[in-house]
């Protein structure tokens, strides 16, 4: 497979890949787990690590290998990205392999190095890397060019980017490190104070995606196991999504905080532009219900909600990657 030319969206949750001529071709947690007995071996990858989360004996160890938008595990990081291009059949010893990576708005040299070093160890020879509202953007085919900006805030599982964007670049923007994987750790807690029963991660990413919603008047419910905090026995409870708002609200409304504090900073004619295009919301998160209304009501303008928005920016990065014009314009400086 000569010529390949990728985009990753390497995030702390899961791992986008998309392949010129192919589309998506791949979408996988971003986690492994390693052999503590066998000098730290990879053992599993991708889904079938996702699904030991929570069940491993002690010589088993589940490692994030990126937290927060930043590689903290490069061993564990590059044996995972390996197994990924394996799998679409990207081996590293074949000539000629191309990829833009995603990398949080504003990210520091450091940041970017480490991801190209876990690239270059993969057999990608090109390496290129842009900020993810920028990707986000292309990814939305919301119409861009270098004098008509749009705002995006892009709402990952480990980091949040907030930006309003041109062809030209970030005219304004934050990065925060936390994402929509927040929304699953206030769900546990909010479940250990007020029902006394400890779920695990698992349980409470079923429990978001299952009846997670921004909507008061949600009537779906579910039943939710877990482990009584008194007694440590097995119990099960019925809660609604409606008994869910505050732990969910939580990490939307800090969004919607922070989206405030970027927009506060925008020259007049950016906001002008954007009060007329309006906000556009992607990522992860922006799957869940009653996004679209919940924020037109918190920020009192038009809320574009991605189709797609968990891909986002995998597809914007996918669009860049195959024009080489449009590539050396979103493009950061390649130290």
């Amino acid at each position: 497979m000569a010529n390949v030319k990728l985009a990753i969206d390497f995030d702390s949750v899961n791992t986008n890949i998309y392949m010129v001529g192919s589309g998506l071709v791949l979408s996988e947690p971003t986690v492994a787990t390693i052999n503590l007995e066998n000098k730290n071996e990879v053992k599993f990858v991708g889904e079938e690590a996702r699904k030991l989360i929570g069940k491993t004996a002690n010589n088993t160890k589940i490692v994030f290998p990126v937290f927060e938008g930043e590689i903290v595990n490069q061993s564990v990081a590059q044996c995972l990205l390996s197994s990924f291009l394996n799998k679409l059949g990207v081996k590293s010893s074949i000539f000629g392999r191309q990829a833009i990576i995603s990398v949080p708005c504003g990210c520091s040299y450091e940041v970017i190095s480490k991801y190209k070093t876990v690239a270059k160890n993969c057999g990608i020879n090109k390496v290129y890397f842009a900020e993810a509202p920028l990707l986000s953007a292309l990814g939305q085919r919301i119409p861009l060019n270098d004098s008509t900006p749009c705002f995006i805030i892009d709402m990952a599982g480990g980091t949040t980017n907030i930006a309003a964007v041109s062809l030209d670049g970030i005219i304004a923007g934050i990065s925060v490190n936390f994402g929509y994987n927040k929304v699953s750790v206030d769900i546990m807690d909010y479940i250990a104070e007020n029902y006394g029963l400890q779920v695990g991660l698992l349980t409470a990413e079923k429990i978001k995606k299952e009846i997670g919603s921004l909507a008061s008047n949600d009537a779906l419910s579910m039943v939710v196991n877990g482990r009584d905090l008194k007694s440590g026995a097995p119990r099960s409870i019925s809660i609604r999504a409606m008994d869910l708002q505050v732990p969910i609200k939580m990490y939307y409304d800090k969004v919607q905080e922070l989206a405030v504090s970027v927009l506060r900073k925008l020259p007049p004619e950016v906001c002008a532009e954007i009060r007329n295009s309006g906000i556009y919301v992607s990522g992860i998160a922006s799957s869940i219900y009653g996004l679209e209304k919940y924020y037109a009501d918190k920020f009192q303008m038009k809320i574009n909600v991605a189709e797609n928005g968990a891909m986002a920016v995998a597809l914007g990065g996918g669009i860049a990657i195959a024009n080489a014009k449009l590539l050396k314009k979103v493009a950061l400086s390649n130290k």
